[in-house]
């Protein structure tokens, strides 16, 4: 079950970043996209309309083996397929078309919302504890961390998708149902297939920054062990943790991240020296004036097509040892990742499979269902 308080510290692991204007590394610097069960102390909420009433119950593998479950399995009992068919039949469709309006305008928005639920779920579950601004004990909730920064990107497009929802159907679906659509939605615009959407995710009634900054969110300065030890902590295996770096497919990275691999490589002076010369000069040719404030705003695309989920992120490691973030270059040179980086890198239609497989375990992980949290009105707050 879900304990508020044990978990967490972002790769990004997807990517996006919110960056503070302050020129020191801070934990806020780690740029992505990246507890079980109930909340402890939170009151038994109503069921939805909808909610089929079955017990939270990991399936079996899940139980006996955590990260070797079919993914493409919900990892909690409680949701299903049309979740929403007669509470809100129109549900799916307006987070479909608000996303496919956003993105018109913002492509980032695919990048944005992956990320947002990234880091909502891998902290303490899929349940909307991220978009809460505050708690009744004053306590810092999970936006607040510097991990995911004050105005965490795509948490304002959750608010008007959700606005939208409350006008067709008042109190029925909830936040981190919202976040799951909008995510689905947002594999489809980058180019995935469209797979089946689980509803009946319940909201947390609790959000803490302390659950973000308990080694829960991975770091950009990480080591490989450390990374693989937290999604392992999570559930999810090595090659799954690399399936799920392939995020960074989409969407780009502050230079703040990486700079330092072009121009001062661990205080040397001199870039690292995996990359290659062809990338360092990329890299400066994007994070000019490097040791001065402005070196903040400029971000750099992780590949060539950063609105597409594609597997080009691998292919660039492999045929260049191209990677911005470290913790990205360390995939290629260990036998536990490399075999994952090679076989994404050469099967484009195997990249797709597998992410999508991933992220519905993802999208499913320590959710709250049935009797657990509640529906609320406004996503920034409980009711």
């Amino acid at each position: 079950m879900k304990m508020a308080g044990v978990f967490v510290k972002i790769i990004l692991i997807f990517h996006l970043v919110v960056i503070p204007n302050c020129l020191a590394f801070t934990p806020s610097d780690w740029f992505n996209f990246i507890g079980f069960g109930s909340k402890e102390g939170q009151k038994p909420q109503p069921l939805l309309k909808d909610d089929p009433g079955e017990p939270l119950v990991l399936l079996r593998d899940e139980q006996e083996n955590p990260g070797t479950a079919d993914p493409a399995m919900p990892t909690k009992a409680g949701l299903k397929e049309g979740f929403y068919k007669q509470s809100c039949p129109k549900a799916e469709k307006i987070v479909a078309d608000m996303l496919v309006e956003t993105f018109k305008t913002n492509p980032n928005a695919v990048s944005n919302v992956v990320r947002l639920l990234f880091h909502d779920c891998f902290v303490g579950g899929c349940d909307a504890s991220l978009l809460l601004d505050f708690n009744p004990s004053g306590d810092p909730v999970e936006k607040s961390s510097g991990f995911n920064g004050l105005l965490l990107k795509g948490s304002d497009l959750i608010d008007d998708i959700k606005a939208k929802l409350e006008q067709e159907c008042p109190q029925t679906v909830s936040c981190a149902d919202t976040i799951a659509f909008a995510t689905n939605e947002a594999l489809i615009l980058g180019g995935l297939p469209r797979q089946r959407s689980l509803g009946g995710r319940r909201d947390a009634l609790l959000s803490l920054a302390s659950m973000v900054e308990d080694n829960n969110l991975p770091a950009p300065n990480w080591s490989l062990e450390k990374m693989i030890e937290t999604f392992n902590k999570k559930g999810f295996n090595e090659e799954e943790m690399v399936i799920l770096l392939g995020a960074h497919s989409i969407g780009s990275a502050h230079c703040d991240f990486f700079m330092d691999r072009a121009y001062n490589y661990k205080e040397t002076n001199n870039p690292d020296p995996n990359l290659t010369p062809g990338v360092v000069d990329e890299i400066k040719k994007v994070c000019v004036d490097a040791y001065t404030p402005k070196f903040r705003n400029p971000p750099m695309d992780f590949d060539e097509t950063p609105t597409v989920l594609d597997n080009l992120f691998f292919k660039n490691i492999v045929e260049k040892n191209k990677t911005l973030l470290v913790t990205d270059s360390y995939l290629l040179n260990d036998p536990r990742t490399a075999p994952t980086v090679q076989n994404m890198a050469a099967d484009p239609n195997l990249f797709h499979k597998r992410f999508v497989e991933v992220m519905n375990k993802l999208n499913t992980l320590n959710v709250l269902t049935g009797n657990d949290g509640e529906v609320r009105k406004i996503c920034r707050s409980t009711n």
